[in-house]
């Protein structure tokens, strides 16, 4: 792409040009482009650790999405038309102009500066601050602008450029994700929450059992570790051994999972801070030192009181960090713990002062965690509470995260908005990092609704469920008989025509695509939520096109709740409609000389299933029973790894059905 500043004609001003195109206008004179990174536009230094600088705005704007924090550690989205409106605390912006294309503007975190953007009266401001008052800005890196024509290019042509520039993340296709997040998983938390103790877990377990359908992974959450309670009410880490609950510490438990229920991967919770009110300065030698929590101006804007737990941490100085995260994790692994899930990230923000800023104390807490992660774990991480953009750019090796907050089963209205954020969020920063959408009840009344979402998210499928409060056809949909699940290639992200609208408050249709090996897959969704219109419906449509990226010509489509099967060109649409928190998921394969796999049926994101498909080939994944695939005309043979087997065929619809195990199958058309 070429850049250009060019002074505008009025005004002490200038315009950004990329390629010919005008993105940007009113930026001020002394905006410069870094000189090695010209999608990088410069700001003059201020001697204050926060400085607010006028960026200009967007010309010809038709809508805009974005993502901003409410609270330090989630973000969620806001739509809009005018960039005035853009939010206190927004880390990115993603602008479609009238005359068609988009504009991304990102917030940049780099050296010691951490920036966001906000609307003003002229259109955008950036935010950089240092969170130390010892530590001015300075001249910074603000701001990096790209432009394209298709919004999953331009994400993804952007992401590359801008993590080569900042320096301190790798993409999300660049690292490897931990091997347990393909098997399904259950997490304590919604189940016991605070009560958590081995014989709540041994209950857990032996109610899966009961079902049929077990985890392979166990999240062993908040309510297991030693505190000591301060004065002034927070609870701080007092030991790496566990309280009275588990006598014996954490292996007997351990023992008991894996030994007993086939448990292959056991993680453990923590604070990033050790516990949510620190290290007990009594504890360990850490040199843990009372720090008030304090936020930043845009994070107060939403929330007055940031004293959640307490109105201070003891915080592990930066040069202690490395080695409390080792010994901790030493302790874990010797435990048989093969994992961690690493919470309320993003408040280090809240304790920086003193430390020489907010970015420099991530970056060191980042350092220590993923390399005691990588020598104990094998990289084994959950990051949560962590949607700072300082902390998702300080993530070298580890690449699952948290992508909203929690899934919160008493507030029906926040469930529509769960998949909305989750799928918005992971737009931009799903370029850096795997997003995890969170654990689901399976026997709620919107366990369905959370299974649907889980299927074409991408990230890992784990419930919370309370023993025999399970939803066995629900997780059946998701989870095969020996514990695997059916990930899609990619993370979800709404789709083109969806991507710049609020949908829990339009009559809209939520549509999140992904792909897999064979094709496509979609998941359509009504979030929109009305408790004095309970039963109104949202109508919408779906088509492969919908699949950015997906070739082809001519379609097999599946829908999985209504089961029917159809044959559709490119462009076509199938119409549907949805009550309030209605759901469909569609297989969406293309047709290949004459054939189609969709996957066993009964399964969400069946596409997975079917690998290294092509000219009527294919081999089944991780299935062992009924598959699906489309066929032109009546096969003459169907062959299993070489043998034929028996089959069924529908001629109306096209509609091909045999059993198979892991193999190459063949189909022959007479």
């Amino acid at each position: 792409m070429e850049y250009q500043l060019i002074s505008e004609p009025e005004g002490n001003t200038q315009k950004l040009v990329i390629d010919g195109r005008t993105v940007l206008v009113g930026i001020p004179s002394g905006v410069t482009l870094d000189a090695t990174e010209p999608a990088v536009m410069r700001f003059a230094g201020s001697a204050a650790p926060r400085s607010v600088v006028a960026v200009g705005h967007v010309p010809n704007v038709d809508r805009f999405t974005s993502c901003h924090r409410y609270e330090p550690f989630w973000m969620t989205p806001k739509v809009g038309y005018d960039l005035r409106d853009v939010a206190i605390e927004t880390q990115y912006v993603l602008v479609r102009q009238a005359e068609g294309g988009y504009v991304l503007l990102v917030p940049i975190v780099k050296d010691h500066v951490r920036t966001s953007l906000q609307g003003c009266g002229t259109g955008l401001e950036l935010v950089a601050e240092t969170g130390d008052s010892a530590v001015p800005v300075g001249e910074f890196a603000g701001l990096f602008v790209a432009a394209g024509g298709d919004p999953y290019e331009l994400m993804a042509e952007a992401a590359a450029r801008f993590a080569d520039y900042i320096g301190t993340v790798r993409l999300r296709a660049e690292k490897p994700l931990p091997e347990f997040v393909g098997k399904f998983g259950w997490c304590t938390w919604d189940a016991f929450y605070g009560e958590v103790s081995p014989e709540n877990i041994r209950a857990g377990l032996e109610s899966f059992r009961e079902g049929g359908i077990e985890p392979r992974y166990l999240i062993i959450d908040d309510g297991w570790l030693s505190t000591r309670t301060a004065e002034d009410g927070s609870k701080r880490l007092s030991a790496f051994e566990p309280n009275e609950k588990f006598p014996g510490g954490l292996a007997p438990t351990v023992q008991m999972a894996k030994e007993e229920f086939e448990i292959e991967t056991m993680l453990a919770w923590h604070a990033i801070t050790g516990y949510w009110g620190g290290v007990d300065p009594s504890f360990g030698g850490y040199g843990s030192e009372i720090q008030e929590r304090v936020s930043s101006p845009g994070i107060y804007s939403y929330v007055q009181e940031m004293r959640w737990w307490g109105p201070a941490i003891g915080l592990v100085p930066k040069e202690n960090i490395h080695r409390f995260f080792h010994d901790f994790h030493r302790y874990l692994r010797q435990q048989g713990v093969d994992g961690v899930k690493v919470d309320v990230q993003a408040q280090l923000e809240l304790v920086a002062e003193g430390s020489g800023g907010r970015v420099g104390l991530m970056q060191a807490y980042r350092e220590a965690l993923e390399g005691s992660v990588a020598v104990h774990f094998e990289g084994r991480l959950i990051n949560c509470m962590s949607l700072a953009n300082e902390m998702i750019y300080n993530t070298l090796a580890s690449n699952v995260t948290r992508s909203f907050t929690d899934f919160w089963p008493d507030k029906p209205a926040s469930h529509g908005l769960h998949l909305f954020a989750n799928a918005q969020n992971s737009v931009w920063f799903g370029e850096f990092i795997h997003p995890d959408w969170d654990m689901f009840q399976s026997g709620h009344s919107a366990g369905p609704f959370h299974a649907a979402g889980r299927a074409v998210s991408g990230g890992p499928v784990y419930v919370s469920d309370k023993p025999d409060g399970h939803n066995f056809e629900v997780l059946s949909k998701l989870v095969d008989a020996e514990g695997d699940v059916l990930l899609a290639d990619l993370p979800g992200r709404p789709t083109q025509d969806c991507l710049m609208h609020d949908v829990t408050k339009e009559d809209v249709l939520l549509k999140i695509f992904s792909v897999n090996n064979s094709g496509g897959v979609i998941g359509a969704f009504n979030a929109k939520f009305d408790e004095n219109a309970p039963d109104a419906m949202i109508a919408g449509h779906i088509s492969p096109s919908d699949v950015a990226g997906l070739e082809g010509d001519t379609f097999a489509v599946y829908a999985h709740s209504t089961r029917e099967l159809r044959v559709m060109a490119a462009t076509e649409t199938w119409p549907i409609e949805l009550p309030q928190l209605g759901w469909e998921v569609f297989t969406i394969s293309p047709i290949v000389a004459g054939v189609a796999p969709i996957g066993p049926p009964d399964k969400l994101n069946s596409g997975a299933a079917a690998l290294a498909f092509g000219d009527g080939t294919f081999r089944a994944g991780v299935w062992n029973g009924e598959f699906l695939a489309y066929a032109a005309e009546r096969p003459g043979t169907v062959l299993a790894d070489g043998t034929a087997i028996d089959f069924e065929y529908d001629p109306e619809t096209g509609a091909l059905k045999f059993f198979v195990e892991l193999g190459p199958v063949d189909i022959l058309l007479a």
